[in-house]
Protein backbone atom coordinates (compact mmCIF):
# COMPACT_ATOMS: atom_id res chain seq x y z
CA UNK A 1 0.00 0.00 0.00
CA UNK A 2 0.75 3.88 0.11
CA UNK A 3 1.61 4.53 3.34
CA UNK A 4 4.25 7.27 2.88
CA UNK A 5 2.15 9.00 0.23
CA UNK A 6 -1.05 8.45 2.87
CA UNK A 7 0.74 9.74 6.20
CA UNK A 8 2.01 13.12 4.01
CA UNK A 9 -1.39 13.74 2.99
CA UNK A 10 -2.27 13.50 6.31
CA UNK A 11 -0.08 15.89 7.46
CA UNK A 12 -1.29 18.21 4.78
CA UNK A 13 -4.79 18.21 6.38
CA UNK A 14 -3.42 18.73 9.85
CA UNK A 15 -1.87 21.78 8.27
CA UNK A 16 -5.34 22.76 7.42
CA UNK A 17 -6.47 23.34 10.63
CA UNK A 18 -3.73 26.05 11.86
CA UNK A 19 -4.76 29.53 13.17
CA UNK A 20 -2.60 31.50 10.51
CA UNK A 21 -3.42 29.42 7.44
CA UNK A 22 -2.12 30.75 4.00
CA UNK A 23 -3.42 29.16 1.30
CA UNK A 24 -0.82 30.07 -1.18
CA UNK A 25 1.89 28.63 1.32
CA UNK A 26 0.27 25.35 2.01
CA UNK A 27 -0.50 24.93 -1.46
CA UNK A 28 3.30 24.55 -2.72
CA UNK A 29 4.23 21.87 -0.85
CA UNK A 30 0.70 19.98 -1.56
CA UNK A 31 1.17 20.24 -5.13
CA UNK A 32 4.19 18.64 -5.14
CA UNK A 33 3.42 15.75 -3.14
CA UNK A 34 0.13 14.96 -5.36
CA UNK A 35 2.54 15.62 -8.71
CA UNK A 36 4.69 13.11 -7.37
CA UNK A 37 1.78 10.66 -6.38
CA UNK A 38 -0.42 11.26 -8.89
CA UNK A 39 1.38 13.18 -11.82
CA UNK A 40 1.62 16.50 -12.51
CA UNK A 41 -1.14 16.61 -15.24
CA UNK A 42 -3.54 14.42 -12.96
CA UNK A 43 -7.08 16.01 -11.66
CA UNK A 44 -5.73 16.57 -7.69
CA UNK A 45 -3.02 18.66 -8.97
CA UNK A 46 -5.70 20.73 -10.77
CA UNK A 47 -8.24 21.01 -8.52
CA UNK A 48 -5.26 21.69 -5.83
CA UNK A 49 -4.04 24.61 -8.07
CA UNK A 50 -7.38 26.17 -8.59
CA UNK A 51 -8.12 26.51 -4.84
CA UNK A 52 -8.26 30.14 -4.35
CA UNK A 53 -10.91 32.90 -1.98
CA UNK A 54 -13.23 34.84 -3.96
CA UNK A 55 -13.33 38.70 -2.42
CA UNK A 56 -15.97 39.45 -5.07
CA UNK A 57 -18.94 41.87 -3.38
CA UNK A 58 -21.60 39.63 -3.21
CA UNK A 59 -18.86 36.37 -1.75
CA UNK A 60 -17.71 38.44 1.19
CA UNK A 61 -21.41 40.02 2.01
CA UNK A 62 -22.99 36.22 2.54
CA UNK A 63 -19.52 35.57 4.76
CA UNK A 64 -19.60 38.82 6.71
CA UNK A 65 -22.99 37.57 7.85
CA UNK A 66 -21.91 35.06 10.48
CA UNK A 67 -23.65 32.54 8.52
CA UNK A 68 -20.80 30.31 7.56
CA UNK A 69 -18.81 29.03 10.58
CA UNK A 70 -15.75 27.13 8.12
CA UNK A 71 -13.51 28.51 6.06
CA UNK A 72 -14.74 26.95 2.42
CA UNK A 73 -11.41 26.94 0.72
CA UNK A 74 -10.42 24.53 3.70
CA UNK A 75 -13.17 22.15 3.24
CA UNK A 76 -12.76 22.23 -0.30
CA UNK A 77 -9.00 20.94 0.20
CA UNK A 78 -9.95 18.71 3.28
CA UNK A 79 -12.61 16.69 0.59
CA UNK A 80 -9.77 17.11 -2.37
CA UNK A 81 -6.97 15.10 0.43
CA UNK A 82 -9.45 12.79 1.72
CA UNK A 83 -10.54 11.87 -1.42
CA UNK A 84 -7.03 11.12 -2.68
CA UNK A 85 -6.28 9.04 0.38
CA UNK A 86 -9.66 6.99 -0.22
CA UNK A 87 -8.16 6.48 -3.75
CA UNK A 88 -4.56 5.56 -2.35
CA UNK A 89 -6.11 2.94 0.57
CA UNK A 90 -8.46 1.43 -2.41
CA UNK A 91 -5.93 1.46 -5.85
CA UNK A 92 -2.69 1.96 -4.55
CA UNK A 93 -0.33 4.06 -6.24
CA UNK A 94 -0.82 5.18 -9.66
CA UNK A 95 1.79 4.05 -12.17
CA UNK A 96 4.15 6.57 -12.80
CA UNK A 97 4.04 8.51 -16.15
CA UNK A 98 6.38 8.98 -18.82
CA UNK A 99 6.28 12.76 -19.27
CA UNK A 100 7.83 14.60 -22.56
CA UNK A 101 10.79 16.32 -20.38
CA UNK A 102 11.27 12.35 -19.00
CA UNK A 103 11.84 11.46 -23.33
CA UNK A 104 13.50 13.68 -23.86
CA UNK A 105 15.88 12.74 -21.27
CA UNK A 106 16.02 9.76 -22.60
CA UNK A 107 17.37 10.74 -25.69
CA UNK A 108 19.77 13.21 -24.08
CA UNK A 109 21.29 10.25 -22.55
CA UNK A 110 22.58 8.93 -25.88
CA UNK A 111 22.48 11.35 -28.54
CA UNK A 112 25.44 14.20 -29.52
CA UNK A 113 24.54 17.49 -28.92
CA UNK A 114 24.01 18.63 -32.62
CA UNK A 115 21.61 15.49 -32.61
CA UNK A 116 19.56 16.87 -29.69
CA UNK A 117 19.17 19.84 -31.24
CA UNK A 118 18.02 18.21 -34.00
CA UNK A 119 15.23 16.46 -32.74
CA UNK A 120 14.56 19.31 -30.67
CA UNK A 121 13.88 21.70 -34.24
CA UNK A 122 11.42 18.61 -35.53
CA UNK A 123 9.35 18.40 -32.29
CA UNK A 124 8.16 22.13 -32.86
CA UNK A 125 6.73 21.17 -36.20
CA UNK A 126 3.41 20.99 -37.38
CA UNK A 127 2.16 17.64 -36.86
CA UNK A 128 2.33 16.20 -40.48
CA UNK A 129 6.01 17.65 -40.78
CA UNK A 130 6.74 16.32 -37.60
CA UNK A 131 5.98 12.67 -38.31
CA UNK A 132 7.87 12.59 -41.50
CA UNK A 133 10.47 14.10 -39.61
CA UNK A 134 10.76 12.11 -36.63
CA UNK A 135 10.56 8.90 -38.97
CA UNK A 136 13.54 10.06 -41.21
CA UNK A 137 15.59 10.85 -37.40
CA UNK A 138 14.96 7.50 -36.33
CA UNK A 139 15.82 6.04 -39.24
CA UNK A 140 19.06 7.51 -39.40
CA UNK A 141 19.61 6.42 -35.94
CA UNK A 142 21.35 3.03 -35.27
CA UNK A 143 19.54 0.28 -33.72
CA UNK A 144 21.90 0.41 -30.36
CA UNK A 145 21.16 3.83 -29.68
CA UNK A 146 17.28 3.59 -29.91
CA UNK A 147 17.23 0.10 -27.64
CA UNK A 148 19.25 2.36 -24.95
CA UNK A 149 16.68 5.04 -25.59
CA UNK A 150 13.72 2.74 -25.09
CA UNK A 151 15.46 0.54 -22.39
CA UNK A 152 15.73 3.88 -20.45
CA UNK A 153 12.50 4.90 -21.00
CA UNK A 154 10.95 1.68 -20.43
CA UNK A 155 13.32 1.70 -17.29
CA UNK A 156 11.13 5.10 -15.82
CA UNK A 157 8.03 3.25 -15.77
CA UNK A 158 8.97 0.02 -14.01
Amino acid sequence: MSENEIELIRQQIASLDIKKFDLEAWKSPTLLFFSRIFGAASEHVRQIRELKYDYSSWTLRDTSGGGQLTDPVRVRAREILEAAISELQNLGTPPPVITTSGVLESFRKELTGKEMQELEKILLLGENEKLQALKSFLNDRDKKTLRSVLIDMLLMII
